[in-house]
């Protein structure tokens, strides 16, 4: 007996768990999903949007997504910012009423819905419409009074879909100078007044082709294209205009030609005349005259000193598979094993001790130049390359060698050359002192 009452008060445990789990954690998670629906504004997500129109006293603006594209349609027809019109779409989609208020009859004037300050119209994929029709802002500005045409009562929304709203069409204009990606950009032409700069891209690094044949230093470039890519429109002036000459853009003071992909495909930025801090500007893609600021036309007056590469060699540390150093009294040579460890082969008698990296490479990646200078006989003892003070060689493991000279020094520089470029290079004399390297401190010491 004992066991069959103790069977029915299990069951009965069994059956009160299985009613608590069902109604009070699934049933709880459905009833706040349910709650959280019925506050929304619309029955939609951002997604589902395919069209905005903000209609506010004499003027509209229209947006259309065309897949993933945004685009005014009026009063304009004109790419859209993205950003901007995603944001727009996002309040819309996730808007939640924070509460309503109904009475017989409403007072539409006091909320400011008599002649509401903006009307919102969405389209959706499936061809349905929702409107929303914006009044006046709560006494401390976080709500604002809305409603739905055809409904009567007053909703209090998050005042930030009005200010989203009512951004005007400067905001959801695409303000973007020059749209490119900057990774497939394999051409750069500046003209720049009477200079004129033209630099070409092989795997990572750029190379200058006019008005000297050298190596460009490559963050400097890809610093440029950045300024390039992230620079915005500060004002639209004139649509499809063909009066180029009162800009000053009939015949530009500077130019920018960018080439992309394999296909060379030209992207280009026209630069007239400047207005107090701003120049007027257009790009190849469109008629619009637009104003840009200052400092990016600042710029793209280059400078060949400042674009040259001054690095007397490039290398990644794993790249690197052998390197010798010689000086007047000492030789070095380092060699990676088969386990990635670097090893002193010269002098003799350390080969099984392992070289500190770092302390390695750093002097190796100091040789840059403070100067450089072209059409320079190197020949020259006052350069000392005949009797260098040092001698690095430095071999990738594709077996593609640099070798390096340094000869005399000359104040607080000493004078560098490579054996395939006639660059001469004016370095930090330091630098052969840090190549003499002190076994103890390179070496790791066992414990």
């Amino acid at each position: 007996m004992i066991w069959k009452n103790l069977g029915i008060i299990t069951v009965l445990f069994l059956a009160l768990g299985t009613f608590i789990y069902f109604y009070e954690v699934e049933g709880g998670k459905k009833r706040e999903e349910a709650e959280e629906k019925a506050k929304k504004l619309f029955p939609f997500q951002k997604d589902a949007i395919t069209a905005i129109t903000l209609s506010r006293n004499n003027s509209t603006i229209a947006l259309q997504k065309n897949d993933t594209i945004w685009n005014l349609v009026q009063p304009i027809d004109v790419k859209a910012d993205k950003n901007t019109a995603e944001s727009l779409a996002s309040d819309f989609g996730s808007a939640k009423v924070e509460r309503s208020l109904e009475s017989d009859p409403i007072d539409w004037k006091a909320f400011g819905l008599e002649h509401p300050s903006i009307k919102v119209m969405l389209a959706t994929r499936n061809n349905k419409t929702f409107n929303v029709d914006f009044g006046d802002k709560d006494f401390n500005d976080s709500s604002v009074f809305a409603k739905i045409p055809g409904q009567e009562k007053i909703l209090i929304l998050p005042s930030s879909l009005l200010t989203n709203a009512e951004k005007n069409l400067f905001d959801f204009r695409d303000k973007v100078v020059m749209n490119f990606d900057k990774d497939q950009v394999k051409k750069l032409k500046i003209l720049f007044k009477r200079k004129t700069y033209h630099l070409a891209k092989s795997g990572e690094d750029w190379s200058i082709q006019q008005p000297i044949q050298a190596r460009a230093d490559r963050s400097k470039v890809s610093s440029l294209l950045s300024d390039l890519n992230f620079a915005r429109v500060e004002e639209f002036i004139e649509q499809k205009t063909t009066n180029l000459k009162k800009y000053g853009l009939h015949r530009p003071m500077a130019k920018v030609h960018l080439y992309l992909g394999e296909n060379n495909a030209e992207k280009s930025l026209l630069i007239g005349k400047k207005d107090n801090a701003q120049y007027y500007a257009k790009d190849g893609t469109r008629k619009d005259i637009f104003k840009i600021k200052e400092d990016l036309v600042e710029k793209l007056n280059l400078d060949l000193i400042t674009l040259r590469d001054k690095k007397m060699v490039h290398f990644e540390r794993n790249e690197v598979k052998q390197i010798s150093v010689k000086l007047p009294k000492k030789d070095f040579e380092f060699m990676r094993d088969s386990d990635d460890n670097w090893k002193l082969n010269k002098p003799e008698g350390h080969k099984e001790k392992s070289i500190l990296e770092y302390k390695l490479f750093w002097p190796l990646e100091d040789l840059e130049g403070k100067e450089i200078a072209d059409q320079i006989n190197l020949n020259n003892p006052k350069y000392g390359f005949q009797n260098p003070s040092a001698k690095i060689t430095i071999v990738k493991k594709n077996s593609q060698a640099t070798t390096i000279f340094l000869g005399n020094t000359e104040g607080d520089v000493i004078f560098g050359k490579t054996v395939s470029d006639p660059t001469l290079y004016k370095l930090d004399k330091k630098v052969l002192e840090d190549l003499n390297f002190k076994i103890d401190d390179i070496t790791e010491q066992s414990k």
